[in-house]
């Protein structure tokens, strides 16, 4: 049976069905929009569309829908992930437009054979590079969009011919006067590379050169961004098929970031050292993070909080909804290079009035936001006698103790010599640990037993703060749910009004 307990209240879920990959984050004529990986027919069809929220704040979104679908032959079996940039001045009237950047999917044999011919890794599959313009409708108080016209850049044919047919999810930004495009990809040697490109309109693209690591690193590299923060700049990848070690890299889909040296960009590299990758999340559900940076200047991440690992991915009895978001989470840059991410300040809005954490507390609801703003030793966090972050032995880490609540995880975690400061984020199956100002982060689903309260035991010497979370995305999951989940938002002879 579903159990309300499970239920996220600010974090972002597909109304219905399944969610994965974040794509096309932005901020974009003032309000956030986040698309993600759709699809309707879940768990019976593998099909993705990307489904749709916009907000003004990064805390109160409305759900818009699934306004990018398979309609065209060179994405009818999937559009898959992709990313967004804003066209400054490109529409009728010199209005702001959002051009899109994604990966059509086509796994049809080719004809006369049949689909055991192929893998669909080395032959049998196309990975076409996809664009297509949204303008916002006029006066929709949820930011509504309008798909335009879709237009294939790149196909198989046009990557390098030493590739397989893994080649996906195009990270478009600007730089230099230029646009630049990232594409992760697989070598037929089965090692994961990106693919850099380089365009003076966002249309056509010249192939600059391949990012490849000294050795092997993964058999795929999946959604590949660029962090640029104080003068310095990042690589950030979804390797897969990384070996499974002690202390990291614990899912084989294993998402981090390259730190290069000062002075080198991304657009010149071309042999980066694995040996320098540092993960972004080292919780069990966390793939696929994808970053932007809004009208603020903030670099802003947001992950999957999910992964294909087999042994922890099964839907529990009675839940038509699987997966989630995590936070908005802002990067900013330590002195030593590494990268912190902390939850966005708006959501500090949600909270509720604070009460003090020295042994035990308990919270209304089943969101809360907990803070020890000061850590010396050892102890630990429990929540519910079920789920626990400890601290102790010189590790820091998460372990569930109720077999039930883990659906098959296992207890995680890290070295670490001392701990500062720590920061939990709960909200129904969503739990998500900051610790030393977010340069340590584990994002973990935790279904626990049905209350309607959430009880807190802290052991640690210090005393903390607890606030309740309000719950600000129920009404509109029921709602979208009531509405249904795949309006149509094209309008017939809109494509022909808007430039490609």
């Amino acid at each position: 049976m579903s159990n309300k307990s499970w239920e996220v209240g600010f974090h972002l879920r597909s109304p219905r069905n399944w969610l994965n990959d974040p794509n096309g984050l932005c901020q974009f004529r003032g309000r956030y929009y986040f698309f993600y990986q759709y699809d309707h027919d879940w768990p019976t069809v593998d099909q993705k569309a990307w489904g749709l929220f916009s907000s003004p704040d990064l805390v109160h979104w409305s759900y818009l829908g699934v306004p990018l679908e398979p309609s065209i032959a060179e994405d009818r079996h999937g559009v898959f992930s992709g990313s967004a940039i804003v066209e400054p001045g490109a529409g009728r009237l010199g209005e702001d437009l959002l051009r899109i950047y994604y990966t059509g999917n086509v796994v049809d044999p080719a004809p006369g054979h049949s689909p055991k011919d192929f893998d669909y890794v080395y032959a049998g599959r196309e990975q076409n590079t996809i664009t297509c313009l949204a303008e916002r409708v006029d006066g929709s108080h949820t930011g509504q969009l309008r798909m335009g016209h879709k237009q294939v850049l790149l196909r198989n044919s046009d990557y390098p011919a030493d590739l397989s047919c893994h080649v996906r999810d195009p990270k478009v930004w600007e730089q230099d006067g230029k646009r630049r495009m990232l594409l992760g990809a697989r070598h037929k040697d089965t090692r994961g590379l990106c693919l850099l490109y380089d365009s003076e309109d966002g249309i056509a693209w010249t192939y600059r050169h391949a990012i490849e690591s000294e050795y092997p690193f993964g058999f795929v590299w999946e959604c590949p961004n660029i962090v640029r923060l104080d003068g310095r700049e990042y690589l950030a990848i979804s390797p897969q098929g990384l070996p499974r070690l002690s202390d990291r890299w614990f899912n084989r889909w294993t998402p981090g970031y390259f730190e290069l040296p000062a002075g080198q960009r991304v657009i010149d590299t071309e042999v980066i050292d694995e040996r320098s990758f540092v993960q972004w999340d080292y919780g069990h559900d966390f793939y696929a993070p994808q970053t932007f940076v809004d009208d603020a200047g903030r670099t802003i991440l947001v992950g999957w909080m999910g992964t294909f690992d087999d042994h922890y991915t099964s839907v529990p009895d009675g839940l038509d909804w699987w997966h989630c978001m995590t936070v908005p989470r802002v990067v900013t840059r330590r002195t030593d290079g590494r990268l912190l991410q902390s939850p966005a300040p708006e959501l500090d809005a949600l909270r509720g009035e604070a009460q003090a954490l020295e042994g035990t507390a308990t919270v209304n609801g089943r969101g809360a936001d907990i803070v020890l703003p000061t850590v010396e030793g050892t102890g630990t966090l429990t929540l519910d006698d079920s789920f626990q972050v400890f601290f102790e032995g010189g590790r820091l880490g998460i372990r569930y103790l109720d077999e039930a609540a883990a659906a098959g995880r296992q207890d995680r975690s890290i070295p670490l010599n001392v701990l500062d400061n720590l920061r939990v984020l709960v909200d129904g199956s969503a739990v998500e640990v900051f610790a030393n100002d977010g340069a340590e982060v584990f994002a973990s689903r935790w279904f626990c037993p049905e209350k309607e309260s959430l009880a807190i035991a802290n052991t640690f010497a210090q005393s903390g703060s607890i606030w309740s979370m309000e719950d600000v995305m129920g009404k509109e999951y029921a709602y979208a749910r009531e509405m249904g989940l795949a309006p149509d938002l094209a309008m017939p002879g809109w494509n022909e009004t808007i430039p490609h």
